[in-house]
């Protein structure tokens, strides 16, 4: 990774979030029964530049992970997601959480001031665990969220299936969701049905939510709703839109102390 690019990512999004320049679009979990009941919509982060230039969260998230900043932004966007559930009080939402979130132990307490702080929304926000990096010991963490499942928030595992997302992960946290990874439906041929089916299988002896990812044509939904999926996520039912729905007006003052932390 070049260095000079590297802190030049991550010093452009401080500055976004400095300047309220860092918002989120919605992209529908729906029924796989119902299409038109929605179970919540995720928020995809959006970094919105001087000029109106919108860049995705997958173009910086990578270097604000490699840089340790990942839990910062990730409260940022909590934090933001928190304002727009106010003024939506009959919606929920969910929130990517990187497991360094849970990792480091200053961090997760950061993050759980603010969710206490919040906690007559817990009902309404999903806390999606996203684990491009493993986490390191898994009952501290099966503790740690259990905690905030006893305020009332749900807890979902992310991309399961890939990365670090593996069985032993999800048998040993306590999960609601498990979010299976759009690579097992995005496949053709018995082989991939048989095991895309085996994968909501799992899932469903740990979270009775089992929603597919990724799901683009009308034969996907079909896989899904055959394999057992609860539910389904992806642009066939739901495009999110690339400016964000939603940006927060946050002091300097306050990002440069949640970003220290």
């Amino acid at each position: 990774m070049d260095l000079e690019k590297f802190s030049s990512v991550v010093r452009h999004v401080t500055q976004a979030m400095q300047h309220g320049r860092i918002g989120f679009s919605l992209q529908q979990i729906n029924s796989v029964d119902d299409p038109s009941e929605v179970l919540y919509s995720e928020c995809l982060g959006r970094l919105v530049e001087p000029d109106g230039t919108i860049r995705t969260c997958g173009e910086f998230i990578a270097f604000l992970e490699a840089s340790g900043r990942a839990p910062a932004f990730d409260r940022h966007v909590v934090d933001l997601a928190f304002e727009w559930l106010a003024r939506h009080p009959s919606a929920a939402l969910g929130c990517n959480i990187s497991a360094e979130n849970i990792a480091d132990i200053q961090s997760w307490a950061t993050l759980y001031d603010l969710l206490y702080k919040h906690r007559a929304m817990a009902p309404r926000l999903v806390l999606e665990i996203t684990e491009s990096l493993p986490i390191a010991t898994l009952s501290a963490a099966a503790d740690l969220l259990q905690s905030v499942r006893e305020l009332g928030y749900k807890i979902a595992i992310d991309d399961f299936g890939t990365g670090y997302s593996t069985p032993e992960t999800l048998l040993a946290l306590p999960v609601d969701i498990v979010k299976i990874d759009g690579f097992f439906v995005q496949r053709r041929g018995d082989k991939a049905e048989r095991f895309l089916r085996h994968m909501v299988g799992l899932a469903s002896c740990a979270a009775s939510t089992v929603i597919v990812e990724g799901i683009e044509t009308y034969a996907q939904l079909e896989a899904a709703k055959t394999a057992g999926a609860t539910h389904v996520q992806g642009f066939l039912l739901s495009e999110p839109t690339l400016p964000p729905v939603h940006c927060g007006q946050v002091s300097r003052h306050a990002v440069a102390t949640k970003w220290m932390m």
